[in-house]
């Protein structure tokens, strides 16, 4: 069963990235009518919610995605068995995780979110659990036999049903507080899973899979591969969800209030976040694909392949990282105040745009990773990484403010992904040259924003900055910032065959 990657990603690109716009156009409606402080009181909710969703179920996306296609690249295979495997697993343990969610919900109210009258909401939260593993594991046998616009469309489905939901419920009967906050969001959860996971359903017929075969793998060998990747899903959300808890606690300690620290803290997550990884929508859709090209890869062992898989993805990741680093510390203040985060938001984007490339980095290192299997590697990793990031939280926010988040994305950021380089380079075998990898993006990057500002000023263009001015750079400087980097590319590999030749 072949792939065209390139095919693939542009149709996810295109979908993911009008989803994403379409996000943070919602992010800024919320905040605008609901406040910067219940963007914060959502977030904390959506945190305590990915983090049980995780849980139960076991990051099933992942499991049917790389096992499925596992099965689909040996000769003798039983795909649907695969499927089965990862059913029965994942809703035996998403039931079981609702089940302890609803039993517990006064204390995960109480100690984890800080309210005592988000019980409720979280109860609603955990009946939607089951839906959500059913859909993902669905989402993940699509994404196994290459029905890249099955899923596509799925994350289409379910983003514009929250999104019309959500909206609708804003404009029309607003919450008063926060608990008719996040019961609104609940059942909007509830609704889009529901159709999303009926749209699943009609489309399977069209994922055809040939069975050559008996399965090659028991269902006790598959919890024994499963286990790793589910453990390392849940520390991950677990750790990721105690960072998001601390954020508010360490901004209080800083001098703010309950109010403003909510509130700082909603910016950041709604505004910033979004702005930082839209951009990286090309790589969030190649992740998925890496994960199941890799995994078949690697079962039949084309090691070659995988060399150049990687190679290939790590330089042009970077490639595409430094040029928006580039327009976010050129245009992070628009960028903030256009979206409603104001000044804050925007200084926050211009500072945080030089961790970028480590940031996208992540996205596709970790696809790596898990497509060859050192699902051990990425749980270590992320522990060390979240360590870092949770002892920068604990000690500079206290003292620095709101700036210390700042300074805890770039420690854990560049100190995580360079070992996840390092890694890849290891297990794959892949080149690893700095001029190629830093020096030659960097100098078209910086090469390309001054012909443009020399246009710009041979033009008489004002030199203040508008919408329409950061659009036309954008469109000005992508040509030119490819162009260059790609003839400085070509003139250092001549360069390096004639000294290879010597």
């Amino acid at each position: 069963m072949k792939r065209n990657i390139l095919k693939d990603t542009i149709l996810l690109t295109v979908i993911q990235m009008t989803l994403d716009g379409l996000g943070l156009l919602l992010n800024a409606f919320m905040t605008k009518h609901l406040g910067s402080e219940a963007m914060g009181v959502l977030t904390l909710t959506g945190s305590f919610f990915r983090l049980a969703s995780m849980i139960a179920g076991g990051n099933v996306f992942l499991c049917a995605s790389r096992f499925i296609s596992e099965e689909l690249g040996k000769e003798h295979r039983n795909p649907k068995k695969v499927l089965g495997y990862c059913l029965t697993v994942s809703m035996l343990l998403s039931f079981a995780v609702m089940l302890l969610i609803m039993l517990f919900a006064p204390f995960c109210s109480r100690y984890f979110l800080k309210s005592s009258d988000l019980t409720n909401p979280i109860r609603l939260m955990a009946v939607s659990l089951p839906l959500v593993t059913v859909t993902a594991c669905l989402k993940g046998y699509c994404n196994a036999c290459c029905k890249t616009g099955i899923c596509a469309a799925a994350d289409a489905v379910d983003f514009l049903m929250h999104t019309i939901l959500t909206a609708c419920a804003v404009w029309l009967i607003p919450p008063a507080t926060h608990a008719g906050l996040c019961n609104m969001t609940a059942y909007c959860t509830i609704g889009s899973e529901l159709i999303t996971l009926i749209f699943l359903l009609c489309s399977l017929p069209f994922c055809r899979t040939e069975t050559t075969g008996r399965v090659s793998i028991s269902i006790k060998r598959y919890i024994q591969l499963a286990i790793p990747v589910m453990a390392g899903s849940a520390l991950t959300s677990f750790l990721s969800a105690a960072n998001d808890a601390l954020v508010p606690i360490t901004l209080r300690q800083s001098g703010d209030s309950s109010a403003e620290a909510l509130s700082q803290f909603g910016i950041f997550e709604a505004i910033v976040i979004p702005v930082l990884f839209f951009p990286s929508t090309v790589l969030v859709s190649l992740s998925g694909i890496l994960v199941t090209e890799t995994a078949r890869e690697n079962a039949a062992r084309h090691y070659s392949r995988i060399t150049g898989i990687a190679e290939k993805v790590v330089r042009q990741t970077i490639v595409f990282a430094v040029f928006v680093t580039e327009i976010l510390i050129l245009f992070g203040d628009e960028i903030g105040e256009l979206l409603g985060g104001g000044m804050t938001a925007g200084r926050t984007i211009a500072l945080i745009a030089p961790v970028v490339p480590f940031i996208y980095l992540e996205i596709v290192l970790e696809s790596i990773i898990k497509g060859i299997g050192s699902q051990a590697f990425s749980s270590l990793n992320y522990l060390a990484e979240y360590i870092v990031r949770i002892s920068c939280v604990l000690i500079f926010i206290p003292v620095l403010g709101f700036y210390g988040i700042v300074l805890s994305y770039y420690a854990s950021n560049i100190f995580g992904n360079i070992s996840r380089l390092i890694h890849v380079i290891k297990k794959t075998g892949m080149e690893f040259s700095p001029v190629r990898l830093l020096g030659i993006p960097i100098f078209s990057a910086v090469l390309s924003a001054e012909l443009i500002f020399m246009l710009f000023h041979m033009l008489h263009i004002p030199p203040e900055t508008n919408l329409i001015c950061m659009l036309i750079f954008i469109l000005l400087c992508c040509p030119v910032y490819f162009i260059i980097q790609k003839e400085l590319f070509h003139l250092h590999s001549r360069a390096e065959l004639q000294k290879s030749r010597l």
